[in-house]
């Protein structure tokens, strides 16, 4: 049977460890069988365990950067999947990203000789450029260079039914941004910095709000928050630019794409 679809928040934090928030993760889910895990920041696939999406329901992983609070697990999940009983009988875990990423993972399996190394039954990256691609379900996918380091993407997915989830990754202005975003059902921003001290390479709240607003974004969800942002009246400074919909992210919260 047939569930809601949405956007689970697994991780709303950044690098530094807090009790409340863990590092980047989402998962976006249609309802209907196919679930993608996005980022996979340290502890992201215990997250996922404990949010219901073991390995076994998840239908692949989009990393938007190789920075370790997104891309950390996947040390983890290069060694769950050399377990022979981990995704038994199911298709290989397609993880997609920057071409560097088969590099990383080049690195991560040499600095762990012979504990990492999942067959390519298991597993399998594919590299991406700028452009559309396909992902399960029938979901389209395209993705943009973000400014923000040099590996950096962001995500437009097109679920079935015509539903648009834009995830920034982390990033500043750009027209990647303006691409993947305009006029999204959910698009998913990082205000990593607060207005009053920015951080070099982030966003902040009202430079989200006056991004979301360029893009005619119907829904914001605002995440990867350093302790300094919470510190400010983040909803106030998102609306001095942006009117439509806004939600602050929280570990564990669900936001439904069927509203």
């Amino acid at each position: 049977m047939a569930s809601a679809a949405g956007l689970t928040v697994l991780g709303s934090g950044s690098a530094l460890p807090r009790a409340d928030r863990g590092t980047s993760c989402y998962v976006l889910d249609d309802g209907a069988g196919t679930a993608v895990l996005v980022d996979l920041g340290p502890g992201a696939l215990h997250r996922a365990a404990q949010a219901g999406w073991p390995l076994e329901r998840l239908s692949g992983v989009l990393v938007t950067h190789l920075h370790p609070d997104h891309s950390a697990d996947l040390v983890a999940l290069d060694f769950a999947l050399r377990h022979p009983s981990t995704r038994a009988g199911q298709p290989p875990l397609v993880v997609w990203g920057h071409p560097a990423l088969g590099l990383l993972r080049t690195r991560l399996r040499n600095a762990w000789r012979g504990w990492l190394g999942a067959p390519r039954e298991r597993l399998q990256l594919l590299p991406l450029e700028p452009g559309s691609f396909d992902l399960p379900g029938g979901w389209k996918g395209r993705c943009a260079r973000i400014q923000h380091t040099e590996t950096s993407l962001g995500y437009r997915i097109e679920l079935p039914g015509g539903r648009v989830v834009a995830f920034s990754g982390d990033a500043t202005e750009g027209a990647g941004l303006l691409e993947i975003g305009h006029a999204a059902d959910l698009f998913v921003l990082e205000a990593a910095g607060a207005d009053a001290a920015p951080i070099p390479g982030h966003l902040t709240p009202r430079r989200a709000g006056l991004l979301a607003a360029a893009c005619a974004a119907r829904h914001l969800l605002l995440t990867h928050f350093y302790p300094a942002v919470l510190r400010e009246p983040i909803a106030e400074r998102v609306r001095e630019a942006f009117e439509g919909r806004l939600t602050l992210a929280q570990d564990g919260l669900f936001v439904s794409l069927d509203d």
